[in-house]
């Protein structure tokens, strides 16, 4: 199984290397593969009017961060949106009821877009802080793109690349409207909040 994995690995590092022209002088970019195993993405929705939340969990499919001079210049990330799990419920009924319920349409569709990517377009050194970067990107979720910036921890020590992350995105903008207080103003009390937030850990190695 670990030399099928390291075969698995050395492929797509060799398509990586084509599509990039099989660059190898001085200067040049180095590629991190995301181990999809190691790396996790926790999420977590709330209501807008009591303090009530859920938590889960979504998995990544791939994902490779792109490095020059020991800093990150892109790269991107896939999650699989059929794998979204409730885990603050988890082994109720509610727990399957609210994952068929987010993969609805009434949320984010998955039988019609079953993943959603995140591609790095602009990154800022910050200084003073363990927070070292600002990460600027595309976030595309049901069929709809638009950019993001959140900071975010990288680190590469040993030749492996840990980055670290968290942040909240408006759902509206991504036409995920079910029980919106800013978008249906009779709801009340029931309204779940625009916001969701993600926990990005990412653990990746070199080609």
């Amino acid at each position: 199984m670990k030399s099928y994995r390291n075969s698995k690995v050395i492929l797509v590092c060799f398509v990586i290397l084509a599509l990039t022209g099989f660059r190898s002088e001085p200067g040049d970019s180095d590629f991190y593969i995301v181990n999809t195993q190691q790396s996790t993405v926790a999420w977590t929705g709330y209501y807008a009017f009591n303090f009530n939340e859920h938590t889960g969990t979504i998995r990544l499919t791939k994902g490779e961060i792109e490095v020059a001079g020991n800093r990150i210049t892109g790269g991107f990330f896939e999650l699989d949106m059929n794998s979204i799990e409730d885990v603050d419920m988890r082994g109720e009924s509610s727990a399957k009821d609210l994952e068929e319920h987010l993969k609805s349409d009434d949320f984010f569709s998955v039988a019609q877009y079953p993943t959603a990517r995140f591609t790095i377009t602009k990154t800022k050194d910050v200084q003073g802080g363990p927070i070292n970067y600002e990460i600027t990107g595309t976030l595309t979720l049901k069929g709809i793109t638009n950019t993001l910036t959140f900071p975010a921890t990288v680190a590469i020590k040993d030749g492996q690349l840990q980055a670290t992350a968290k942040l909240k995105f408006d759902r509206t903008r991504w036409n995920v409207r079910y029980n919106s207080g800013k978008i249906f103003s009779s709801i009340g009390d029931g309204a779940i909040s625009d916001a969701i937030a993600l926990e990005i850990h990412l653990s990746a190695r070199p080609c």
